[in-house]
């Protein structure tokens, strides 16, 4: 009788027969005797509506429980094993919470700008061009105008045709047996040809290995390459080597000035607020600009320290230094006109500098950051510190400078005398100049689908930049006159962006489709509301491993509240031109919220809120990650009553049946669910995985943008974690015999003393002012559990 009423529709949410998890472990117990007459029962009962529990609304919260999505998952969930892997959840297939897929025609990314006055723009230069892998520097050979050359962190030299129809790329140099890129900011990092290259055939690189200790090493050596472009591997010489204690501020540039000599940047040895105090010491080579003579050997090195250095004689002091007081000068460039020196400096939580470096300079961290003290030295000397010529605010959406080229070339004379510069988030190409007074002037060319992580030049002085992307998306070439692209943007006021209900933004316009997730990332403690929304012809691919791909033209909104009250709106935007984040502050009317343009720090709730920039959205929502966070099998496969409605379904059920992915779920989306933290089915282990899965994975997993290997993503094994038992490269936090994760010792694990600050050492970085208690309680019980690992 219960399956025909549900076969005639009628649902039995608020019958009699509304069995409670407690009943249902207790069938399973017994289910574990019965053998195929219990799966049948099971079977059964699934099919009539067994697993009728209510579930948390879409306005839950960021803690919200995890429904048991069908009586199977709770079946798995009864037996849990250790193991972190997901259990098999089944999709019932026959409630559904939508019966048909909404319209949407208001909620959709904002379209590319067309700049038609520019006379500078950025176009892709190689749009065939097969992907380049951990691409770190481009350049060409002073005597081969056909082909670009593409440095690789990953150890590998690759060329390419200089032609807009170039596809393929050709190995010319495979040294990875040689170069450690263990941690994301080592690696093969730059290339420098002789300025008599045509007559010695050398090229000069910069890559981090491993000494005979097992000590992180920086290494500058010489190879020759043959009149076909193809490198010599048998012809390393190495020329200066010196160890670091982290695997990131690496520096990794390297270039000749007009005199012929090699000027090296080196990073200040890593970890957070450099621990060393490296910036300021002079008998190190760490945080330094270097200036070496390679073509003169003296006192048994393999080069000789030019003369006019500007520490040659001062006591104690590295006679190599050039300019010190520097974090992480990953990219600088000389002038050809006038040979003055740019350094973009990546800063740390305040701000990016661009500086002109000169003899004997210091440029002040990390006593100082950009113009002010750093914030680990409130009280800091500002006494003969050279500050920036350009401080970049993070709170704009900066996090890691690009420095570029100062343009000498031909093709755009509006472009020459002007230094171009990007950061690696925000996606926006600029330029600045200088005048008489020494007044800067900042200008936007438009912006890129990549993350940009270097600019060249090519024989002829003009100038590319190399990113990080898919196919085709990876080079771009200043061009001296056309249309710049630039991306949309939303609305000033949310209620007139088409995602809300413009009579009340507290609603969600009718095209939007609500979600909840399994395990939330962590905000403070504030509540969430989420919608996706497509464009009404397109569809959502499924990833192997479940992440969603959208289509552009897709907006995801997410509101957070504390309460009943509304704190910021999230819109979260798929243009041509790759994703875009947009932060909207409520007034306290809460009949409206406006569009941020900067960071903005507020006191909501007794806590300090953060909004984040545009920028800085990027800095989470990764490409390794595929941009969008929670947006996946594993995430949505869960229980939500859809409040149009009122229907309890499974999500992933419900967006297949009104056809919203390009192709049908696999077994393994169908089975594989993420936990809560307060799951009462779930083991210590399934909610710290899970945990650690939609709060860290994003950056820590294979190509993600930090300066380790982690592998946080849950079903990775914990012995494939590059975390279990294993040192710390980025800092020690002043933990005793530290371990990324010490297997059954919490005091040592430098991951939950990461959870647990609150200052610049904290993880995540951004948009967390809070400690999740919760969350640290049960990693912390997690690793006391580890025996080994295995």
């Amino acid at each position: 009788m219960i399956c025909k009423e549900q076969a005639q529709g009628k649902y039995l949410r608020n019958k009699a027969i509304n069995y409670s998890i407690t009943a249902l472990e207790t069938v399973m117990k017994h289910c574990k005797y019965l053998g195929v007459l219990c799966v049948f029962q099971l079977a059964l009962l699934s099919a009539c509506g067994g697993s009728g529990g209510k579930s948390s609304p879409s306005s839950q919260g960021a803690r919200s429980s995890v429904a048991v999505s069908s009586l199977s998952s709770l079946a798995a969930s009864s037996s849990v094993s250790s193991s972190s892997s997901a259990t098999n959840s089944s999709v019932p297939q026959e409630v559904v919470g939508l019966d048909a897929r909404p319209s949407n025609m208001s909620c959709l990314a904002p379209a590319v700008v067309e700049d038609t006055s520019s006379v500078i723009s950025w176009k892709l230069a190689f749009p065939n061009l097969y992907a380049i892998s951990k691409g770190a520097f481009l350049f060409q050979l002073p005597d081969d105008d056909a082909h670009w050359y593409v440095v690789r962190q990953s150890g590998f030299i690759s060329r390419f045709d200089n032609n807009a129809e170039a596809t393929q790329l050709v190995n010319v140099l495979d040294i990875d047996d040689r170069v450690d890129s263990s941690g994301n900011e080592m690696g093969l990092l730059g290339a420098a040809p002789h300025p008599k290259f045509s007559e010695n055939r050398y090229v000069f690189l910069y890559y981090t290995g491993r000494n005979s200790s097992d000590e992180i090493e920086t290494r500058v050596t010489r190879y020759m390459v043959g009149s076909d472009g193809i490198f010599d591997k048998t012809s390393e010489f190495l020329i200066l080597s010196f160890t670091r204690p982290y695997s990131n501020h690496v520096g990794g540039h390297i270039a000749f000035d007009k005199d012929g000599y090699l000027f090296i940047a080196s990073g200040d040895g890593g970890s957070a607020g450099d621990p060393h105090g490296n910036g300021q010491k002079l008998d190190t080579l760490l945080g330094k600009i270097l200036r070496i003579d390679i073509d003169h050997l003296a006192d048994g090195k393999n080069y000789s320290v030019p003369t006019d250095n500007p520490f040659i004689n001062t006591t104690n002091a590295k006679p190599e230094i050039w300019a010190y007081g520097l974090r992480n000068p990953w990219r600088f460039s000389f002038d050809e006109l006038t040979n003055d020196l740019w350094v973009g400096d990546v800063g740390q939580s305040a701000w990016e500098e661009i500086n002109l470096v000169t003899r004997g300079g210091n440029y002040g961290w990390s006593d100082m950051e950009g113009n002010s003290c750093y914030s680990g030295k409130p009280n800091c000397s500002t006494t003969n510190k050279i500050k920036p010529i350009l401080p970049i605010s993070q709170t704009t959406g900066a996090c890691s400078v690009i420095g570029g080229y100062v343009y000498r070339g031909e093709a755009n004379p509006a472009a020459k005398g002007k230094y171009f510069y990007t950061d690696y988030c925000e996606h926006t190409m600029r330029s600045l100049t200088r005048s008489g007074a020494g007044v800067v002037n900042n200008a936007e060319h438009g912006s890129t689908v990549s993350n940009i992580v270097s600019f060249a030049q090519d024989n002829k002085g003009e100038l590319y930049a190399l990113g990080q992307g898919s196919v085709g998306q990876q080079v771009y070439k200043m061009e001296a006159t056309g249309t710049a692209s630039q991306a949309g943007t939303m609305t000033s006021k949310l209620s007139a962006t088409g995602c809300v209900d413009s009579g009340n933004p507290t609603k969600a316009a009718s095209g939007l489709i609500p979600y909840d997730v399994n395990s939330p990332l962590w905000s403070d403690g504030a509540d969430k509301q989420r919608f996706l929304s497509l464009p009404d012809d397109k569809k959502i691919s499924l990833q192997t491993d479940g992440d969603f791909n959208f289509p552009v033209g897709s907006v995801l909104v997410k509101h957070f509240k504390f309460g009943e009250k509304f704190v910021e709106t999230r819109l979260f935007a798929h243009g041509e031109l790759g994703w875009q984040g947009f932060s909207y502050e409520w007034n306290d009317a809460q009949t409206d919220a406006t569009l941020l343009s900067d960071a903005k720090d507020k006191v909501v709730n007794d806590i300090v809120w953060h909004f984040p920039s545009p920028g800085q959205c990027m800095e989470c929502h990764t490409a390794a990650a595929g941009f969008s966070l929670g947006l996946e099998t594993k995430q949505l496969n869960r229980e939500f009553i859809y409040p149009a409605s009122q229907k309890t379904a499974n999500q992933l059920t419900t967006l297949a049946h009104i056809g919203i992915f390009s192709s049908s779920l696999s077994s393994a989306h169908k089975s594989e669910k993420l936990f809560g933290l307060d799951d009462p089915q779930a083991t210590v282990e399934q909610k710290a995985r899970s945990y650690l899965h939609s709060n860290c994975s994003n950056c820590h997993q294979p190509n993600g943008p930090t300066p380790v290997t982690l592998d946080l993503r849950f079903n990775t094994p914990l012995s494939q974690m590059n975390a279990c038992n294993i040192v710390p490269t980025a800092g020690d936090l002043g933990v005793t015999d530290p371990k990324i994760i010490g297997a059954g010792d919490p005091s040592k694990s430098v991951l939950l003393k990461r959870m647990q600050a609150t200052d610049a050492s904290q993880m995540p970085p951004l948009a967390r002012n809070v400690v999740d208690a919760a969350a640290v309680q049960v990693i912390s019980d997690w690793i006391s559990s580890l025996s080994a690992c295995e």
